[in-house]
């Protein structure tokens, strides 16, 4: 038997493929006015679209103690016979087996991945430590690991598709049904592998902020019903403008408790789980400490790791914190682009696949990106069945999975990294006010107003003007691939209207010294990599509704 750790008045729990709600008497006398002699009920309902509106399927059922039930979902109240005291949504995962195990078989390994958004390995270190400390004694760090894309969409489907943004945008854009986007689940689906996918804080989920989610249920178990019930159904409460709780529970527990209940469900047969938060960290840089002790609970739980016997378990964030005032300091350059990642492999696999164990530990130490993830998740379904031919990723053809060891001279273009999110090359202070940097800048300005002006809807946006350059750097000359001599600036800007963009940029090279510009902007500037915005840039950008992309780069007239 395995019972969730609730922090409100009911719970789950299941023997098998029987599951019953009941009430936590430890709790009762919490509530007020008092429920001693209250009474509960349990309801019913399922979602008739992928938005909010629900059908309720059942009356409510009364109970004092417990009640079987048979749903994934249910809604559970607890009232007085003047009031309301209490409800709560609650999800069981049931088993289901797709393959029995063959004796004799080869090894299907189970990967599990846990994810929190916007959390560098060093903000992980400073807000949850007791975490951090956990995970550095009994994980794997890949030490190396860049981001290589501005938000969570570009970096998650660099691991779960193997594309980059623009190729994507073919058959996977905002416009299309994302059950088209060629995700990683579904070869695990085709493998018999048994699929599930959570993600809490649903406005702005991966594939719903401003993209129209999935069509049809994109895993065998699809959590989102389950968050949109607990967000919709008993309400939400907002910290730092995030849905911090939904109903009596926190999110981001939910998330935990969902990631717990399929890991024990399906530990004898292999599947492949994505439990992801943004409810405790995409909006603020010190909020994930609320959540510390919950996740040291979480990963240290013996019957958690027992189901992980078997399991290939991912820790990971997609990048670090991408606005606000940190992002002008040199730390803040740093961590945007280095988000933690920690793996645990079983006992099992460490034995009968040293070699590419071996690798894999060499390679934390070497620079590795979200497409060496995806190479090894086809690495993974290879080593489970040899017919398996893996499609290694498209987005990087010279990308390696973590089970070969990768080059210790390997560049960030060899890893599918821009420069623009490239930390190994490192840049010198120059400036502000030299006639180069402020061509540069120009030139940043020219490109944002570009995109507004061949971007649909951006007529909705107010035309930039350079204000000031906040910070600027320059890298050492080098030889390009068109082997020219030049150099590339890193630059930091405030427009009017009033917003901070950060790009990389490359231009020929020049003696510096020189404050004469000679440079055609237009002409000879190539940027390396997409313009960055870095303020919080959501109030003055509401008339843009349905396309992320230029979101990101607006400035909304109506706003002025």
């Amino acid at each position: 038997m395995w019972i969730k750790a609730h922090s409100g008045l009911t719970h789950n729990e299941h023997v098998d493929q029987l599951a019953k709600n009941s009430l936590i008497h430890g709790t009762v006398t919490k509530y007020q006015p008092s429920i001693l002699d209250a009474f509960a009920c349990l309801r019913i309902e399922q979602m008739k679209n992928w938005k909010t509106h629900w059908e309720r399927l059942t009356d409510c059922i009364a109970f004092e103690d417990s009640v079987e039930i048979n749903y994934p979902y249910v809604s559970v109240k607890c009232s007085t016979f003047f009031s309301e005291v209490y409800s709560n949504v609650h999800a069981t995962t049931f088993s289901i087996s797709k393959e029995p195990k063959k004796p004799g078989g080869k090894p299907k390994f189970s990967i599990m991945m846990l994810g929190i958004d916007s959390v560098s390995k060093s903000n992980l270190e400073r807000t949850m430590p007791e975490t951090f400390k956990w995970t550095e004694s009994n994980m794997v760090s890949l030490k190396g690991y860049n981001k290589i894309g501005d938000n969570t969409f570009p970096n998650l489907m660099g691991i779960l598709s193997g594309y980059n943004v623009d190729q994507l945008s073919t058959f996977c854009n905002r416009t299309i049904k994302q059950n088209h986007c060629r995700l990683i689940w579904d070869k695990f689906k085709e493998s018999q592998y048994i699929t599930g996918y959570a993600e809490d804080d649903c406005n702005i989920n991966t594939f719903h902020y401003q993209r129209l989610g999935f069509l049809e249920e994109p895993t065998d178990y699809y959590y989102r019903p389950y968050f949109l019930a607990a967000e919709t159904l008993h309400g939400t409460r907002l910290r730092r403008n995030m849905i911090y709780c939904a109903g009596p529970e926190t999110s981001g527990e939910r998330i935990q408790n969902a990631a717990k209940d399929f890991a024990v469900t399906f530990k004898d047969v292999p599947s492949f789980g994505l439990f992801w938060s943004n409810s405790y960290s995409h909006d603020n840089i010190n909020m994930p400490s609320v959540m510390d002790k919950k996740m040291l609970q979480l990963l240290s739980s013996t019957e958690f790791l027992k189901a992980l016997n078997n399991t290939i378990f991912i820790f990971f964030s997609d990048h670090g914190f991408r606005f606000g005032n940190i992002r002008f300091t040199d730390t803040g350059w740093l961590e945007e682009r280095l988000p933690f990642i920690y793996f645990r492999f079983p006992d099992f696999f460490k034995h009968t696949y040293a070699n590419e164990y071996n690798n894999f530990i060499t390679n934390t130490n070497r620079l590795t990106s979200p497409y060496d993830i995806h190479n090894t998740f086809q690495n993974i379904l290879n080593i489970g069945n040899d017919s398996y031919v893996p499609s290694w990723s498209q987005g990087c053809s010279s990308c390696h999975s973590l089970f070969a060891e990768i080059p210790e001279n390997r560049t960030c273009k060899d890893a599918g990294i821009s420069q623009h999110f490239c930390t190994c090359q490192g840049h010198t202070y120059i400036k502000q006010d030299h006639p180069k940097v402020i061509d540069v800048s120009k030139f940043i300005v020219y490109e944002i107003n570009n995109i507004l002006l061949t971007t649909e809807g951006g007529s909705l946006c107010a035309k930039y003007n350079l204000t000031k350059v906040m910070t600027s750097g320059m890298s050492e000359p080098y030889w390009n691939e068109d082997h020219k001599y030049v150099h590339f600036f890193l630059v930091m800007l405030e427009t009017s209207p009033k917003a901070n963009f950060e790009a990389t940029v490359e231009a020929p090279y020049e003696e510096i010294n020189n404050n004469i510009s000679t440079t055609r902007i237009n002409n000879s500037f190539m940027l390396l990599g997409e313009i960055s915005r870095i303020d919080r840039y959501g109030p003055v950008t509401k008339c843009i509704t349905d396309n992320a992309y230029l979101k990101k780069y607006c400035y909304c007239r109506n706003k002025l």
